[in-house]
């Protein structure tokens, strides 16, 4: 059964925005993670609706109270700016980094240093833990998909990138036989937990956010949380 809220429910307005495959208009559901958020909250008898922003503007908008909250964001460590102004969720997702590399090209990865002298394809705007470090060359690209292009290219050895991205990326915009060619490292470099933002500012907001933490624990609790991910894993989305 899905979780549905009842009639005459409250309505609540979160920002989102372009992440497939965890989150996109075109998706159905809006994608796995909005899918989470929409089930979450109506399990608490509240409703919810989007508004798919660019990242900027979806953030801008939370921050301003021009909407309830938004889905979904790392936080950072108490002090930052993101921590001062908004409270945050339970985990909404926890995403793992790893590096995708060609078949047949030796890698393994076990520390930062094993990059040294490698040919690490980035994106622009991206800050990486390991950049600065001796030997260590990221060559940037604008988006994951060109980084990837560049891997299959031979451009680069290795990209680092959210293992359900790349995936995603991997599966519906390359040629089954360039997708073929990549594979992953194994181990996680990474890992970055997502949650749901809204305003400190606001009232409400302390309450919708107890409410919300209900009612994700409910949704894992049913079994439906691990469903979703497997469908998600399973390229569902």
């Amino acid at each position: 059964m899905l979780a549905v809220p009842p009639l005459g429910a409250e309505t609540i307005t979160l920002s989102n925005g372009e992440w497939l495959p965890y989150l996109s208009q075109s998706l159905p559901h809006y994608g796995t993670v909005s899918r989470i958020v929409t089930e979450a909250f109506a399990l608490e008898g509240i409703s919810v609706k989007y508004v798919f922003r660019p990242w900027p503007r979806a953030y801008a908008e939370a921050q301003r109270g021009l909407v309830a909250g938004s889905v979904v964001w790392s936080v950072g460590e108490a002090g930052t700016e993101r921590a001062r102004e908004f409270l945050s969720s339970d985990t909404v997702l926890e995403s793992h980094s790893v590096f995708f590399h060609r078949k047949g090209f030796d890698f393994r990865w076990g520390s930062d240093q094993d990059l040294a002298g490698l040919r690490i394809g980035g994106v622009a705007g991206y800050e990486y833990r390991f950049e600065g470090l001796p030997g260590i060359r990221i060559e940037r690209a604008q988006t994951e998909e060109l980084s990837l292009r560049k891997l299959v290219a031979g451009r680069v050895d290795v990209v680092p990138a959210s293992l359900d991205v790349g995936l995603y990326i991997l599966r519906t915009r390359f040629k089954p036989a360039e997708a073929d060619a990549i594979t992953v490292a194994p181990g996680r470099f990474y890992s970055t937990q997502y949650r749901l933002i809204m305003r400190r500012a606001d009232a409400a907001s302390s309450a919708y956010i107890v409410r919300f933490n209900r009612g994700l624990r409910k949704l894992k609790e049913s079994g439906r949380y691990d469903e979703y991910m497997a469908d998600l894993a399973a390229g569902r989305y």
